[in-house]
């Protein structure tokens, strides 16, 4: 792993493979390792690009707020850092709130786009929720941490079927959310969306531009990814049936597939 020095910050990052670069954009949660199980199947034909933002894993934590404009501008830096003239974009969530920001203010950076599970701007539907993070963040229970987070996370479908998985992550996470340092990340992470709205420049965005949905995502649905689709020009809307929020893990065939196409693929106009 390596350190890019932005600002007074160190920012982790792990760059695998040859080929066309696809940098990936964390969830609020996630991190460098939790591309992992499905990290082959894009360093295969790919560079692959993973990094920590602020307050995410390796990298620096910060005793200040922020905002996604300022992920979105750190993350900038860090392209040109490596020297690509553009990279392929691939944000899911928060990523995707970081990605919808640097493709539209930096959008010669950007050369193909994919987002998944996201939303142009936070509703005050989504704040109220994201005040639930806020919340069991600042409080000293970690299970009530848990419940206020992870259940939301994964659609019926992945509860039905992989129970058993979920309750065993639960003992792992809760002991894991019992830091406080920890909760205290998550806590700015989630303050910084608060303030994410790019529905005014959504028209500066000139990748093309691949949206995704998952059909059981009670937390972003559909129509928030469907407003994307009529506001990017250039972009293809596409659901993964019985997915929640967490695509990568409840449906990574579909996931990869759709995104290792798209990436690709040396057509971006079929005419038919």
């Amino acid at each position: 792993m390596k350190t890019f020095k932005y600002k007074d910050l160190d920012i982790k990052y792990l760059v695998e493979g040859e080929g066309k670069p696809l940098l990936v954009l964390n969830g609020i949660m996630m991190t460098i390792n939790s591309w992992e199980p499905i990290a082959e199947s894009f360093r295969a034909s790919n560079t692959l690009i993973r990094l920590d933002m602020i307050d995410q894993g390796q990298s620096s934590k910060v005793n200040y707020d922020y905002t996604i404009s300022d992920q979105a501008d750190m993350i900038a830096s860090f392209i040109k850092h490596l020297g690509y003239p553009q990279v392929s974009v691939m944000g899911i969530s928060y990523g995707g709130y970081v990605g919808i920001n640097l493709a539209s203010r930096y959008p010669n950076l950007v050369d193909r786009l994919v987002l998944f599970n996201t939303a142009a701007d936070v509703t005050e539907r989504d704040a109220e929720l994201f005040k639930t993070f806020l919340v069991t963040a600042k409080g000293d229970d970690p299970y009530a941490f848990y419940l206020a987070t992870i259940p939301q996370f994964y659609g019926p479908t992945w509860y039905t079927t992989r129970n058993d998985w979920m309750l065993q992550r639960e003992s792992i996470l809760i002991e894991f959310f019992k830091s406080k340092d920890y909760r205290e990340t998550v806590y700015r992470l989630a303050k910084s969306c608060l303030s994410h709205d790019c529905k005014d420049i959504l028209k500066n965005i000139t990748a093309h531009t691949l949206i995704v949905s998952g059909e059981e995502d009670y937390l972003l649905p559909y129509p928030r990814q469907q407003y994307l689709h009529q506001n990017i020009k250039n972009s293809q809307l596409l659901k993964m049936a019985k997915t929640g929020h967490v695509s990568p893990y409840e449906n990574p065939w579909a996931y990869t597939s759709i995104v290792y196409g798209f990436i690709n693929n040396p057509v971006v106009e079929f005419k038919i």
